[in-house]
């Protein structure tokens, strides 16, 4: 897969950290869950408990991704809000079938496991049923909490880019400040994007600035406001981390290797997968294994979970993703990439 934008847009027809930066997400969630249990061993245990606690914020650069990059999508295809259900549809064609598939696979491994141990299974027909509709995250794969965030994200967004294209910055002046606001209420509780949508907006107004044919001075003062908003009632990492990927999206320029942009190349398929597939196995090892031996094992599964995630992006993600290119909206008259957690 390649991770260019297609078409050119000026002299920014490339967006060359994406693929880097999602490679960086992904790795650094797959390494949180890994060295959590990985820390109980004798060999640099505050090393991995350091790993263990801020590898979570590569959530929080999907978010910034998603923010800039679904909107910047729309924008390159001449979407419209007629094109709003099909735009849906074509999301759901990417990304669930992927999503059912690791689905039945975590759930497979955890009916074994349950069995094998002669436990109950926590999961029922009513949360497998939720399951299928984000509804549910199964406690053998807690990561999948994020797609109902992204979920909700797209059917907010093919909404509000409406809005944002025809009318920018009084959207902007309206809109920013009353999501914010909703963002610190018991809204969050029903509409989990709310919980993260600052992390959405700095990537949104990102992309405003990004795309901006004109003076940037009201979009770079939004997104200052943004991102001060986040340092004052978000954890300071998360800001941090948040903050550096759009800068780095807006401004790096340089090539990736194509080393680098394997991680990102499968960072959906990764994200699916690794937890089932990578806690098993580490949680089966470590019995068989001396603590001072632990850091092999976070290596071993590492590898593992990239090799079983490369063929599952060839054989299910890549046929997935064409099969969704086929479906076209907006005046656009060639192919498209989005680049958010999913793609």
């Amino acid at each position: 897969m390649c991770f260019y934008i297609e078409q050119r847009m000026s002299d920014k027809s490339k967006i060359t950290s994406l693929a880097l930066l999602r490679g960086i997400a992904v790795v650094s969630v797959c390494f949180c869950h890994f060295a959590k249990p990985i820390s109980k061993g004798t060999v640099a245990p505050e090393l991995f408990r350091l790993i263990g606690e801020y590898g979570q914020y590569g959530v929080h650069i999907f978010f910034v991704i998603s923010g800039f990059v679904i909107p910047f999508s729309l924008y390159r295809a001449k979407y419209e809000l007629v094109d709003y259900f099909r735009f849906l549809y074509k999301r759901l064609l990417r990304l669930h079938p992927p999503y059912l598939i690791a689905l039945s696979i975590t759930l497979s491994i955890a009916a074994a496991s349950y069995h094998y141990r002669h436990l109950p299974n926590p999961e029922t027909p009513l949360t497998v049923l939720k399951s299928l509709f984000y509804a549910h995250a199964p406690s053998d794969n807690p990561v999948f909490w994020t797609l109902r965030i992204e979920a909700e994200y797209y059917i907010f967004m093919g909404i509000y880019f409406v809005l944002l294209s025809k009318l920018p910055r009084l959207t902007m002046i309206i809109g920013v400040p009353l999501l914010l606001l909703s963002s610190q209420t018991l809204i969050t509780e029903y509409i989990g994007l709310l919980e993260y949508i600052v992390f959405f907006l700095i990537g949104t107004i990102g992309y405003q600035i990004y795309t901006s044919k004109k003076s940037t001075y009201f979009e770079m003062a939004c997104l200052g406001l943004v991102i001060l908003f986040s340092f004052l009632y978000y954890e300071l990492a998360a800001s941090i981390v948040a903050t550096a990927t759009i800068l780095v999206i807006l401004y790096y320029r340089k090539p990736v290797s194509h080393i680098l942009e394997f991680p990102g190349e499968v960072s959906y398929s990764l994200y699916l997968l690794h937890f089932p597939l990578g806690i098993k196995m580490i949680n089966m090892a470590q019995n068989h294994m001396k603590p001072n031996q632990f850091w092999i094992l976070f290596f071993v599964v590492s590898l593992i979970c990239f090799a079983v995630s490369w063929v599952f992006w060839n054989y299910i993600e890549k046929p997935s993703a064409n099969f969704s290119n086929t479906v076209k909206y907006g005046k656009a008259r060639t192919t498209f990439k989005n680049y958010s957690l999913k793609d």
